[in-house]
């Protein structure tokens, strides 16, 4: 069946409408809530480097597609761009459904009530509709040879920004959050009596909390949280000043310590009876336990008070082997080495995450640097404004701290971090009402994703634990458990 001069301009002339139509909606539809789009694009996987350039990119080419399909001199190749565009979004679709490490949301697209596999039917109907067009207004070998260029060019374009920015992204990352909504999903909780509830420690399907405002008291939970039982740890000495106290469980043992006395006590988990084990001349205000005869400690230096790292032996005789090297002072040595202290078991690695600023020092059991890695945010340098009291000698913050990273956690090969830092291209709105979470792999000093934890009511999250398939959180008096995504679980080494 052949086309007539008259249906072939009408057809023409349709399909050039229909094109006009999407791309001068699709472009106001962005330019309305031009944040809203930056944000959705800067949460891709597969883009999230190039959010700027390509925000912008985009909408100026539908703008200018737009204009060139209304004036006939221009109309072959208007439509050669936007059959190339289209392509374009296509490939982008494709990629997200089959090579994505997740796939996030499709709401936002022009089409909101479509899901990825719609958009897909969509976007090639447009093509096959813009492709009929040109070859109706110019048939000939090499219009086909033109065609099948700007569609490979256009495939190739995408494949090489997503190769780049995915490079971009897990090692020179510009503070672009990549939100992958299905790395977990919120299943139960349960209220707590207070407050003053911390992470204790995990191990054997239960979840052991400590409580701040009762040292020696220990609540334990299965890992569903539907049973629940509580202990009172037995000392066999009681006549210590303590001033902070804490538990971490090393299952079959438990440790109550307080670096301020300072000293050690270890028990076994089936009686909760402990004893003394160190009781010395070293203060500490950080410990993790490595094994029975090791537990390494933030201590501080005798002259200075700078902190530094450390590693109490408990073998036939106590000794201690401080590393000075490990932590690098920028200020004061005190207030701007401060952080977090984790140790993953599966690994036989330490992770020290600083406070105040991006970075954050893997090292070996024996405490040697392994590397040093950094957060995603871009503060290199703590901002703090530290006094020095000259009567006392004592060193003080003269202004509230600028905070990155709030708190830690470490499931074998992946390290947690609590970020107190907004992102690029993130909503304000969000950000008020939930804790973000940024998941580093540290056996690649790679970033691999982020997620939020929303709050219960207006308590954020404050502490967190993370095992081989949940992630438990307290905010407030309320104990959350929420299972991991398969994004998570596969990145997990066992």
């Amino acid at each position: 069946m052949k086309f007539s001069q008259r249906h072939k301009y009408i057809f023409v002339e349709v399909v050039c409408f229909l094109y006009i139509l999407l791309f001068v909606y699709a472009a106001l539809s962005k330019l309305l809530d031009f944040q809203n789009f930056q944000t959705q694009l800067g949460q891709s996987p597969l883009l999230s480097a190039f959010t700027s350039y390509i925000s912008f990119g985009v909408l100026l080419m539908e703008i200018m597609i737009s204009i060139l399909l209304g004036i006939p001199r221009f109309r072959l190749t208007a439509l050669f761009l936007a059959v190339g565009l289209m392509t374009m979004f296509t490939a982008y679709i494709i990629i997200i459904l089959n090579y994505s490490s997740f796939i996030p949301c499709s709401c936002g697209g022009i089409l909101e009530k479509l899901g990825w596999h719609e958009h897909l039917v969509f976007n090639c109907v447009f093509i096959l509709l813009g492709a009929s067009a040109i070859l109706l207004l110019n048939h000939g070998k090499r219009t086909l040879w033109v065609l099948f260029t700007t569609n490979i060019t256009a495939i190739g374009i995408l494949i090489v920004l997503f190769f780049t920015s995915e490079d971009i992204m897990a090692r020179e990352n510009p503070f672009i959050r990549r939100f992958d909504q299905y790395a977990i999903k919120k299943i139960d909780q349960t209220s707590l009596q207070n407050p003053s509830f911390y992470m204790a420690g995990s191990d054997n399907g239960k979840i052991y909390l400590g409580n701040f405002a009762a040292p020696l008291q220990i609540q334990v939970f299965d890992t569903v949280l539907k049973n629940k039982k509580q202990y009172t740890i037995q000392l066999d000495r009681d006549d210590f000043p303590f001033r902070s106290a804490e538990v971490k469980i090393h299952t079959p043992y438990f440790y109550l310590y307080d670096g301020m006395v300072p000293v050690i006590y270890k028990g076994k988990i089936s009686d909760w009876k402990a004893e003394v084990i160190y009781n010395g001349k070293h203060f500490f205000t950080k410990a993790a336990v490595i094994d029975t005869n090791r537990i390494a400690i933030r201590g501080q230096q005798k002259n200075t008070g700078e902190n530094l790292m450390g590693t109490l032996y408990f073998n036939n005789n106590v000794s201690i082997k401080y590393n000075p090297d490990i932590l690098e002072k920028q200020i004061d040595g005190i207030f701007d080495t401060d952080g977090t202290f984790e140790y993953s078991n599966g690994l036989k690695r330490f992770v020290y995450t600083y406070y105040y600023r991006n970075q954050y020092i893997v090292t070996d059991d024996k405490l040697d640097v392994y590397y040093r890695g950094n957060t995603i945010d871009t503060t290199t340098k703590a901002k703090l404004k530290v006094i020095k009291i000259k009567l006392s000698g004592d060193t003080k913050l003269g202004a509230p701290p600028y905070m990155v990273n709030k708190n830690t956690a470490v499931c074998n090969n992946l390290l947690f971090v609590n970020s107190s830092l907004k992102g690029r291209f993130e909503s304000e709105e969000v950000w008020d009402q939930a804790s973000v979470i940024d998941v580093y792999d540290i056996s690649k000093n790679e970033y691999v994703s982020s997620f939020y934890i929303y709050n219960i009511g207006k308590s954020k999250m404050k502490y967190f634990l993370v095992t081989d398939s949940n992630l438990y959180a307290i905010s407030g008096q309320v104990l959350q458990r929420f299972s991991l995504g398969n994004t998570i679980k596969k990145a997990i080494k066992k």
